[in-house]
């Protein structure tokens, strides 16, 4: 015969499933969202991962969780940077960028011009004020 005892166990067992299932499938958002940030700026991404959980209200939805993820990229494939996504229940309410080189940097154009940069023709090579290999004329 069930008790009150076994119960409270089965509801405290589905109770502790179903914040597990409700926290993975926050999890797969915030990784989909990463994933797809990373490829709107032309980033690689790394990995993503859950640093804080709160049940909270959530205004317009009631009772939820309110979670932050912090998601790994590189603009390089060297080093890696890290961003903050932040969820009010099942959606996205915020992403938190670092300032980070653009992924062709390297590959500007330098300049070429008669008014300041190198090249030009307009400044003795002492007073450019470039910061350039070539001298200025």
């Amino acid at each position: 015969m069930l008790n009150l005892f076994d119960l409270i166990l089965g509801l405290l067992v589905c109770g502790i499933a179903a914040v597990f299932w409700q926290l993975r499938q926050v999890a797969e958002f915030a990784e989909f969202h990463s994933k797809r940030e990373c490829d709107r700026r032309r980033l690689q991404w790394v990995s993503t991962a859950r640093t804080k959980a709160r049940l909270g209200f959530i205004p317009g939805q009631g009772l939820g969780w309110r979670t932050e993820f912090q998601c790994e990229f590189s603009t390089d494939g060297i080093n890696r940077l890290h961003s903050t996504l932040l969820f009010s229940g099942k959606k996205l309410s915020d992403v938190k960028m670092p300032l980070y080189p653009e992924p062709e940097w390297q590959q500007a154009p330098q300049a070429k011009g008669r008014i300041g940069g190198c090249g030009g023709g307009g400044a003795p090579a002492s007073s450019c004020g470039s910061k350039c290999s070539t001298n200025c004329k």
